[in-house]
């Protein structure tokens, strides 16, 4: 989540700058292992931001202070990606975006506009068959509840992809009412992103109605949800990417000034080492925040 500053730039909080730094962080272990794997069997590995959004957003409590954002967190790992690819749906954030071969003249760089279910699907994914001998690692970052669910099977069924991805638990959550059982679109729109609702049917329960009403008529029971827990929810997406991925990171739960959590971040891949290697990054993440506290 992020506002626009008075240059169009993002001004982003400080969970933000968090989620970026364990970006860097799991993005220079995953170069210098692939870097080596390059010695024997692969051929090259790619860098693809499905969200590529502010190259330097600002800071939320100090907006004179600017933050590399994640294309620029990828470009500067060491050692370098075969190629990166950057996709976003706004032309401004694109045209930023561009500016980035001017700056780092030795990498390939490959900026698509547009919406990234189809440039992923249609044409990035076809470009990493299996037996290609490629490997990239793809991270999914949306505003909200932008990335479908069959994007992440295709991502899963190529067996050449890891997915990085931010799970919006308040786009979520925010879409469910309390009072009610939400509408058809509704549960269409969290399938899609999803790829199961059948959850939904636990969390709400029915109310019986009043035996009479206000003339004599006997009232219809209602329906009401209780909390969402935040854990619990970013824990049934994680199960989710069990079905696709054979290896799937805990999730570490992004939260906001207040405390609520907005997203929740893990790492979907077809390698064990994979999320050895995130658990311990979320692990030493979360010792620091609760330093803070």
């Amino acid at each position: 989540m992020s506002r626009i500053g008075s240059e169009g730039e993002d001004i982003i909080g400080r969970w933000s700058e968090e989620k970026l730094d364990l970006l860097a962080k799991y993005l220079k272990a995953y170069s210098v292992i692939m870097n080596e794997q390059k010695k024997s069997w692969l051929r090259a590995y790619y860098y693809i931001d499905a969200f590529a959004g502010s190259v330097r957003p600002r800071a939320k409590e100090d907006e004179q202070r600017y933050i590399d954002g994640s294309p620029l967190r990828a470009l500067q790992t060491e050692p370098q990606f075969d190629g990166y690819w950057f996709v976003d749906v706004s032309p401004k954030r694109v045209e930023r975006v561009q500016g980035l071969r001017a700056e780092f003249p030795n990498c390939v760089i490959d900026v698509r506009q547009g919406n990234c279910n189809e440039i992923l699907c249609n044409e990035i994914v076809p470009q990493l068959p299996y037996a290609s001998k490629q490997r990239a690692f793809v991270f999914l970052d949306p505003y909200g509840l932008q990335v479908d669910w069959e994007t992440v099977r295709e991502l899963a069924s190529t067996r050449t992809c890891d997915i990085f991805v931010n799970f919006s638990v308040m786009g979520v959550t925010r879409l469910l009412p309390r009072e009610q059982n939400p509408e058809p679109e509704v549960i269409e729109q969290l399938t899609k992103v999803m790829g199961s609702t059948n959850w939904i049917t636990e969390i709400y329960r029915e109310t019986p109605g009043i035996q009479l009403g206000l003339f004599g008529n006997p009232t219809e029971p209602t329906s009401s949800r209780d909390t969402i827990q935040a854990e619990w929810l970013a824990s049934l997406y994680t199960k989710q990417l069990k079905l696709l991925f054979p290896h799937v990171s805990r999730p570490v739960l992004m939260r906001n000034s207040t405390n609520s959590v907005l997203y929740a971040l893990c790492l979907a891949s077809h390698n064990q080492t994979a999320i050895k290697i995130t658990n311990e990054i979320f692990n030493q993440y979360e010792k620091l925040r609760d330093l803070r506290r």
